[in-house]
């Protein structure tokens, strides 16, 4: 069940395939929240459909490889970059993000990594739905802890690691983070709309950097 997205900016489409995880608001959040200029070098693990790929390569022109485990998602992720004519600024690549991120080829050879990692903790409802999305929203093929490890391998000193996640897992992530030497910087926490209690949260990080957090003001989901 393929269809394709249209982006709503720069022209650019992305494929999809409802039987796979589908890209929510969350990953166009991290996309939009990341920094740098043209031509900066990303890593995003766990790319899925290629969204964080495509955005950050079609509206800023960095440069991005997105490492994904399905190959089903891969695929698309694929056909996405070619829809888009970005194969000169995405590569993507099919491989476990633990693997990836222990080639020597790949340590500190990013300037960015992001990262929309799976939410939540193995048991807690996967088994009700398909196999790709209980990849993708819980920790089944890799862990919270082993994400910001592979982000903190692959980063270089003075680069950023950015990443949006569940707010019940703020101080969790918080404590990894530190813990790899990718200190917090900037907070953003989100809420589904007004009135609503929060529910996600958006943390840039620097490798290697002194203790300093700024707090932006919680806010609603973009429209």
């Amino acid at each position: 069940m393929e269809r394709i997205d249209d982006l709503q900016v720069n022209g650019l489409k992305l494929i999809q395939d409802s039987d796979l995880f589908c890209f929510g608001c969350d990953a166009v959040e991290l996309a939009n929240f990341v920094e740098g200029a043209f031509a900066t070098k990303v890593c995003d693990l766990g790319c899925g459909s290629g969204i964080i790929p495509v955005l950050l390569a079609g509206k800023r022109g960095m440069r991005v490889t997105g490492v994904e485990l399905q190959e089903a998602c891969v695929s698309l992720a694929r056909r996405s970059v070619e829809l888009n004519n970005l194969s000169d600024k995405i590569e993507i690549v099919c491989a476990r993000m633990q693997d990836y991120a222990e080639d020597r080829n790949n340590i500190g050879a990013f300037d960015v990594v992001t990262s929309n990692p799976p939410y939540r903790k193995v048991g807690s409802g996967f088994k009700q739905e398909k196999d790709s999305v209980a990849l993708a929203r819980h920790e089944i093929a890799v862990t919270l802890k082993e994400v910001v490890h592979c982000a903190s391998r692959l980063v270089k000193s003075g680069g950023k690691f950015y990443t949006v996640c569940h707010i019940e897992r703020l101080a969790e992530m918080i404590s990894l983070c530190v813990s790899e030497k990718l200190e917090p910087k900037t907070l953003q926490i989100l809420r589904p709309c007004d009135g609503k209690p929060p529910h996600l949260f958006l943390l840039k990080c620097i490798k290697d950097a002194s203790p300093a957090l700024t707090v932006l003001p919680e806010r609603s989901l973009t429209a």
